[in-house]
């Protein structure tokens, strides 16, 4: 039986090689460039560069390289460069030769942390993904399924070192102030400022969110779970349509106050993004009379079922049987399935724990993660799916702009690849020719 015997010589080789034929077509980052129109999101970033001094990193190359890290799942940016180094897939979607060199790392935070961590860079990015969705008919318009998780913070518990003190200039606090059940609903909180910092190591009584707060990142509440360790976190509301289970909006807030509160937000968020909102769907941690009110008054049905202590009151009365009629019920299921299913999906991309500090950068972290799980959906859907909401089949569609921006630039990167051809053709046709070459610099 014969050996081939592999010496290790054939990696000195020097080769001509080109990244389109290395990576397949099949490729998910291949598939999820043609979906995007990198050209508006250039547009968008580029109101956060300045026209002089040093050319900086392309702003998609920085876009890409975070939609990377959360379609594979990673929460390291160091990680994702290594890998990007070896990669000749994330090398191709970057648009990086072999012999490149990546940016590094500090680019990165730099871009999440300072440049784009007020701008709506990957808002943009989300909404252009999530218009996509719409047109490829996978989402049906009118449920909504609402759900909160927490998200841990990037701050440890060492981190309280502050005590919130009342500030009082007047000094007429006797210690006989009204309980907050007896004071009236005009009268303002105390306003609180932080004291002076302690020396030492922490406490050893059990510190609240009343009394302390994290010096690193002061959006981080604690969190208190029998069976679980105390750890800062902040929390995430996602909004998903069931049809297709695609993520239509999501909102970072501190994990203080009911979790109904950010309700409005969510709703007018997806009207603005062109949902009609017509149900919602949630968990009994929703539930509140004035939740009820809000939502009727919005014209919207709530499938929330009530708390134990609201199952006497009118509200609660009618939203128990709204659940239990057949439409709650299957209501219930898609919260079960889409809801929490759509949760532990953004954990798996990225969403698990907070890569920065503050909500704000949080709130960017789960737009990545939402975006990633998007293009998922684009990716893996049925060709011949039609966008059922409309009520009518539409067998021929005009190309959409994005479609004709990625059919743009395939013809323009095939001609420059011919171009190239030629050109190596002619050189290697003169080397092997008996005649030299001319010169075009005439020496």
């Amino acid at each position: 039986m014969a050996i081939a015997i592999r010496t290790g010589e054939e990696t000195r080789q020097v080769q001509m090689v080109c990244l389109d034929e290395l990576v397949g077509e099949d490729d998910v980052l291949r598939r999820v460039e043609r979906l995007v129109d990198w050209e508006l999101v250039r547009e968008t970033a580029r109101p956060f560069y300045s026209d002089f001094g040093r050319p900086g990193v392309d702003p998609v190359v920085l876009v890409k390289v975070f939609l990377v890290a959360a379609i594979r799942g990673s929460d390291s940016m160091r990680g994702t460069l290594r890998v990007a180094r070896v990669d000749l897939s994330i090398r191709r979607f970057l648009g990086y030769g072999l012999t490149e060199a990546l940016p590094h790392h500090a680019t990165f935070s730099y871009a999440q942390c300072v440049r784009f961590a007020n701008s709506s860079v990957f808002e943009q990015l989300f909404t252009q993904v999530l218009a996509s969705c719409r047109e490829a008919g996978l989402l049906d318009g009118s449920r909504l399924i609402v759900d909160a998780t927490h998200v841990e913070a990037n701050a440890a518990l060492k981190s309280l070192r502050a005590e919130l003190s009342v500030v009082d200039p007047a000094g007429e606090d006797d210690g006989n102030a009204p309980i907050d059940g007896d004071a009236p609903r005009d009268r303002e909180r105390p306003k609180l400022e932080l004291a002076a910092p302690r020396s030492g190591p922490t406490p050893k009584r059990k510190a609240s969110n009343a009394t302390a707060l994290s010096r690193t990142d002061p959006d981080a509440k604690l969190r208190y779970k029998p069976g679980h360790r105390p750890h800062l976190v902040h929390r995430a509301q996602v909004a998903t349509d069931p049809k297709a289970r695609v993520i239509v909006a999501v909102h970072a807030e501190p994990a203080t106050g009911h979790e109904a509160d950010s309700l409005p937000v969510i709703i007018d968020r997806a009207r603005w993004l062109r949902h009609k909102v017509a149900e919602i769907v949630a968990d009994a941690g929703y539930a509140s009379a004035a939740t009820y009110e809000t939502l009727v008054g919005r014209g919207i049905t709530a499938y929330i079922p009530p708390q134990p202590n609201m199952r006497q009151s009118e509200h609660g009365r009618a939203a128990r049987e709204r659940c239990r009629s057949p439409v709650g019920v299957g209501a219930a299921i898609d919260r079960i399935t889409h809801g929490e299913g759509a949760i532990s999906e953004l954990k798996r991309h990225g969403a698990g724990r907070a890569r920065c500090r503050g909500t704000r950068k949080l709130h960017l972290q789960l737009l990545l993660a939402a975006t990633a799980i998007n293009l998922k959906r684009l990716i893996t859907r049925d060709p011949a799916a039609e966008n059922t909401a409309a009520g009518r089949e539409t067998p021929e569609r005009a190309p959409t702009a994005t479609q004709a921006h990625a059919t743009g630039h395939d013809h323009r990167a095939r001609a420059a690849i011919t171009a190239h051809l030629q050109i190596i053709q002619a050189c290697l046709t003169a080397l092997l020719g008996s005649t030299p070459p001319t010169s075009t610099t005439s020496s």
